[in-house]
């Protein structure tokens, strides 16, 4: 068990009122936690702060490998695998693992040998989240993980 904790963080965007003032919270890796709130709220933020990706007041300390959702395709006109794998930043995933995810998923993984383009927004979404479960050792943040799914995904 890690934690993620957070002590007197403060955050604003360059000419908006602060999101964050003096903020203190600590999460176990071992809960399923969901961050619920209206839009324009922060909840992004706080992921991109726990990313490392934007600078911020206070401290911000944890020992877990962070897996963010959504990836960032670089290259949406490459085959599907390719540019999930390019996107994962992890040179140990294999496409193997990235299949057996979507079978498990129930979702064909023929669609990694088409342009990641002309996938459905379904489909890109499942394919995502093939990755990040692919992977071992990661605590994953899932930022609106279920956008353009329908029921059944």
């Amino acid at each position: 068990m890690s934690t993620i904790s957070v002590k007197q963080l403060s955050f604003a965007y360059p000419g908006q009122k602060p999101l964050f003032t003096n903020c203190h919270f600590d999460i176990s890796s071992d809960w399923k936690l969901g961050l619920l709130g209206r839009n324009g709220r922060g909840k992004t933020t706080m992921m991109k702060i726990l990313l490392g990706q934007l600078d911020y007041r206070g401290t911000v300390e944890s020992q877990l490998n962070f897996a963010y959702f959504p990836l960032t395709i670089t290259d949406p006109h490459q085959l599907a695998g390719s540019a999930l794998l390019a996107a994962s930043n992890n040179p140990n995933l294999e496409q193997w693992q990235i299949e057996r995810e979507l079978n498990l998923m129930k979702t064909d993984p023929g669609i990694l040998w088409q342009a990641y383009a002309t996938l459905s927004g379904g489909e890109q979404t499942k394919a995502q989240l093939a990755v990040l479960l692919a992977q071992e050792n990661k605590f994953f943040l899932l930022d609106e993980p279920t956008n353009h799914l329908d029921l059944t995904g």
